[in-house]
């Protein structure tokens, strides 16, 4: 990333190379990669010094602002981050009002527990699903019964389900709730337990059923 920095102000940002055109002269796309950095400099065009991006799991990023150091000479890149909500919050306007819905009902901000375990159950339909026709056929036909391995394994799913979704809840901040995230390692460095959020079921087993 660059920039065009004169009178020691930031005037454009370039994330890709593209032709320019600068004090009445236009300059090639590839001047960005074959121009030396001195080159570049004596035109105005500086390196960008990116901040570091913030894991938007669990973190809002605000609207990127560009400054120049003319002692590095160089431009920052800096922004915002805010922790994003773990709880669900009534969303209210300016004066501190409750907003409802068309039907009077309190809007709702899904903080990231109410996000989460609903990807969770949605995840666990998906790993089930593939298995219904086997309910089905046993319904038409109950000579016809489910395998016991995929009972078995439905049965898994849905416990993992249920034990992910009890960890969300039991999370008291957002500290608590990055950790479901972590598998658990030794000192060599080997995983010696799953992460939470990771923990489902190896379908393996049942995958022949798969329709």
């Amino acid at each position: 990333m660059w920039a065009l920095v004169q009178g020691g102000s930031v005037i454009e940002i370039y994330s890709r190379p593209k032709s320019i055109v600068i004090n009445n002269v236009r300059y090639p796309s590839n001047m960005f990669t074959l121009y030396t950095e001195s080159e570049k400099k004596q035109i105005g065009i500086y390196n960008v010094q990116s901040k570091p991006e913030p894991d938007t799991r669990f973190h809002n990023r605000g609207q990127s602002s560009f400054s120049y150091d003319s002692t590095k000479e160089i431009v920052n890149e800096t922004f915002d981050i805010s922790d994003k909500e773990i709880e669900d919050i009534t969303e209210k306007d300016d004066k501190g009002n409750v907003i409802l819905d068309e039907h009077g009902v309190p809007v709702i901000l899904e903080g990231l527990k109410t996000q989460y375990q609903k990807r969770c159950k949605r995840q666990a339909h998906s790993c089930i699903q593939s298995y219904h026709w086997l309910v089905e056929r046993y319904i038409y036909d109950n000579t016809k019964s489910i395998p016991s391995d995929v009972s078995t394994y439905v049965k898994d799913v849905r416990s993992s389900c249920e034990a992910i979704c009890t960890a969300i809840e039991n999370c008291s901040d957002l500290d608590a709730f990055k950790v479901l995230f972590e598998d658990t390692r030794n000192e060599a460095g080997e995983t010696t337990k799953i992460a939470v959020m990771l923990d489902w079921p190896d379908p393996y087993s049942v995958e022949k059923y798969i329709r």
